[in-house]
């Protein structure tokens, strides 16, 4: 049965290395090309071997009978299309994130975008279709920071709950909306490096987005509810406990208990602005999150 060779590839961690097994920095067969495009400013390590002290995480990339298989001790992974080196290597982010917010206890991951707004951050949240890509780069294109369209860390270990970027692309779904504009399309083409009829993925200059580990604590989180029938955009505040139970959905972090994730999402719901955003367009809300979030945050 065929497989890759095996090859230690090093990535960082918070306290030690994290070693992808059998993938090559210089593997042209489909997958590693598609995961350092991804994740281009992940810093690559030395080859390492843990201690008996400091064990070094390892995930081990197997190509065998027309399948990747990715096996994680931090994350449930399946087999993936041999063809498809994009869906693998992201399905791979996710098994370094996870093993990534193993190495701190205060560290976990959650499922939001992210821009800078001033010397904070606002979180977007939603589920798979509310349109945290296209709301995160349509404030990029107007000057806000990029921090994240999908996966941020977050560090509860602080005295106010942090978010760091690991600086992964952007991905839009394609055609883009009608709606967008001249300059948002220009914005995407010079920025895409990767693109399919149905998806682009985007590297934003360093002006543009956060480095790797660039932290900033969290001001606010805005849960997106996107509703063709919205006519104007409608930001009100949510409550806590509704804020909560949506960040128990978001929230990911295999080394914590039920009890630990709550008390994790309880202090972020009630350490931050909590608001809810109706909205159809985009383009139209971001006009609204810039008004509300780019004067200086409330003491």
């Amino acid at each position: 049965m065929a497989t890759t060779r095996s090859a230690n590839i090093v990535l960082a961690g918070p306290r030690h290395g994290i070693a992808i097994n059998g993938l090559s920095a210089g593997d042209g067969e489909g997958l590693a090309p598609f995961l350092f495009q991804l994740i281009s400013q992940w810093p690559i390590l030395p080859p390492q071997v843990g201690t008996e002290d400091e064990p070094m995480d390892a995930i081990t990339v197997r190509r065998q009978a027309g399948h990747w298989q990715i096996e994680s001790p931090h994350m449930a992974l399946d087999d993936y299309d041999l063809e498809d080196g994009y869906t693998v290597a992201n399905a791979l982010i996710g098994a370094l994130i996870a093993a990534y917010v193993a190495q701190g206890d205060g560290l976990t991951s959650i499922h939001a975008g992210a821009a800078a707004f001033g010397d904070g951050l606002v979180l977007l949240l939603g589920d798979n279709e509310s349109g945290k890509s296209t709301f995160a780069t349509v404030l990029a294109a107007r000057g806000i920071k990029f921090f994240s369209d999908d996966r941020l860390i977050l560090d509860f270990s602080k005295s106010v709950p942090m978010g760091s970027s690991l600086a992964i692309a952007a991905k839009l779904r394609l055609p883009l909306p009608a709606e967008a504009n001249a300059a948002y399309r220009d914005f995407v083409a010079e920025n895409s490096i990767l693109t399919w009829p149905e998806m682009a993925v985007l590297q934003l200059e360093a002006e543009q987005a956060a480095a790797f580990g660039e932290s900033l604590p969290i001001r606010a989180l805005v849960h997106l509810q996107r509703d063709p029938d919205a006519t104007m955009p409608e930001l009100t505040e949510m409550r806590s406990p509704d804020m909560v139970r949506l960040l128990l959905e978001q929230l990911f972090a295999p080394h914590l208990t039920q009890q630990g994730e709550l008390s994790a999402c309880v202090r972020l719901a009630q350490g931050a602005e909590i608001w809810q955003l109706r909205y159809a367009s985009a383009f139209q809300a971001a006009d609204t999150v810039m008004s509300r979030f780019s004067a200086p945050a409330a003491p």
